[in-house]
């Protein structure tokens, strides 16, 4: 199979099955019980949104990066979370709500904002002056049939499907897409392996760093916020895990332009270290308990 092949027909629809099966797993309830506490929501959202990118650009500033790397390492930075998100935040004992509150926000906000802002960035990274250009209306299109819709076509199955037959499919479609996901990821790195950045480079570096700092970015607002450690875990997790899989696709399909997405490609990957050494710390952290201190709301 193509390297072609992979990033132009089989990413996409991998993508949209993620995140239609993340749509299964909604449920209005989710979203009501979350707005009973919405600084928790703008915290998480302003942190994505808006500081994430902030700390995208630091770091290209401060690193030796080529213009395409950086190129990726703030497209990964403009993003959703995805169902990887979600699913850290349960594994921790995060708030699944809000988590999954976060993520929708996102997923909804992203097609319109990220094209805006990556077209920014091309421009004042220099690349726009040679021919690379992300149409915006074309871009948002894209991002609605592999994002958003396939969301609210999940919630509106569900709510077709009888609660014993979700039930029974939710796990399924749940495990067979996260495989798939999985299986993408490898197979593009695999077809790519011979234009991918040393495992000891500035490229990697970037993106461990743009992951590590940007847990800590979120999980230290939350806690001086003084918010209970459930929704600390879950805005952590939101800030500091970005959907990889968008960010392949706007750079392999809309971009066109391969050396753009293997930073997404790389974080991708590596993403997945500092984010379990947190996960079994938080575990650890379960298992030996400091004294309680006073929550907020």
């Amino acid at each position: 199979m193509s390297a072609e092949w992979l990033s132009q027909v089989v990413l996409p629809w991998v993508l949209a099955s993620v995140m239609m099966a993340m749509g299964l797993s909604l449920v209005g309830a989710d979203f009501a019980r979350t707005w009973r506490h919405p600084r928790r929501v703008m915290l998480g959202t302003a942190l994505q949104l808006l500081a994430l990118p902030l700390l995208a650009w630091g770091l290209v500033v401060l690193l030796p990066l080529p213009p395409l790397a950086a190129a990726g390492l703030l497209l990964v930075a403009l993003v959703p979370g995805g169902a990887t998100s979600n699913m850290f935040s349960y594994l921790v004992q995060g708030d699944l709500a809000l988590s999954v509150t976060l993520t929708a926000i996102a997923a909804v906000l992203a097609p319109f904002t990220l094209p805006l802002v990556m077209g920014w960035n091309l421009e004042l990274l220099g690349l726009t002056t040679g021919g690379i250009a992300l149409p915006y209306w074309h871009t948002v299109g894209q991002l609605l049939l592999v994002t958003l819709l396939p969301v609210l076509a999940g919630m509106l199955l569900r709510r077709a499907l009888p609660a014993t037959w979700h039930e029974r499919i939710l796990p399924g479609v749940k495990g067979f897409t996260g495989v798939a996901m999985v299986s993408i990821v490898v197979a593009l790195f695999i077809s790519h392996v011979e234009r991918l950045p040393a495992l000891i480079s500035i490229e990697t570096l970037s993106v461990l760093l743009l992951c590590l700092l940007s847990m800590l970015l979120g999980h230290g607002v939350a806690r001086r916020l003084r918010l209970p450690h459930a929704s600390a875990r879950a805005i952590t997790v939101e800030v500091g895990v970005q959907n990889a899989g968008v960010a392949m696709m706007v750079a392999f399909v809309l971009l066109q332009q391969p050396a753009i997405g293997l930073v997404p490609l790389l974080y991708g990957l590596l993403m997945n270290v500092p984010v379990f050494v947190w996960m079994f710390a938080c575990l650890w952290r379960d298992r030996h308990p400091v004294p309680a201190v006073t929550q907020g709301r």
